[in-house]
């Protein structure tokens, strides 16, 4: 998941939380805000008040095809205490069926990078990693803002390095567990 208010809410997938007993953010015990299976996402909330490093800042321009993007996330569960960089391209703007609420990735993503923030070279999230494909930020942004929790719209623009993505993405990148 990651942080998507400076209040900490996480955004994440709603797969990552179904049948939960308790849900858990990097140690820190959360509760459930709402979970939209249609759109595949779930909004988390701390229980007690947190204070990100970073906070997703959503691209509100489309992504052009075949532009690099990076997805932050925790393939490797607890092995890694930070979250794992894979870049790759972004291959389509639409699902394989014509959904225009999703996107297609050229890249190389395992089970625990779902959840994580899709971002675009300048660091901005273009969306979030499902396991089918990622919903766009421009899908997510009304939710979001009608469920409560709007985002922030992206300032940034140019590419920003390798390095200082992955800076970005530990501050904002968190692992969601899922406690029976």
């Amino acid at each position: 998941g990651f942080y998507v208010t400076a209040k900490g809410a996480v955004l994440t997938t709603a797969d990552a939380v179904q049948g939960c007993g308790r849900v858990t953010v990097d140690g820190a015990a959360f509760d459930l805000a709402f979970a939209d299976a249609a759109a595949g996402v779930a909004v988390l909330t701390p229980r007690v008040a947190l204070a990100p490093m970073a906070v997703a800042e959503f691209q509100t321009l489309t992504p052009r095809p075949e532009t690099e993007v990076a997805v932050a996330g925790y393939p490797y569960a607890d092995a890694l205490s930070a979250p794992v960089m894979t870049f790759g391209r972004l291959a389509a703007l639409n699902g394989l069926q014509g959904e225009t609420d999703q996107a297609r990735l050229r890249l190389t993503a395992m089970a625990g990078d779902a959840g994580g923030p899709v971002f675009d070279s300048s660091g901005s999230v273009i969306g979030v990693l499902l396991a089918a494909p990622p919903r766009q930020a421009t899908a997510l942004a009304p939710l979001l803002s009608e469920k409560g929790f709007a985002p922030v719209a992206t300032t940034r623009s140019g590419a920003m390095a390798a390095e200082d993505l992955a800076q970005l993405a530990r501050g904002m990148a968190v692992q969601v567990s899922c406690w029976n």
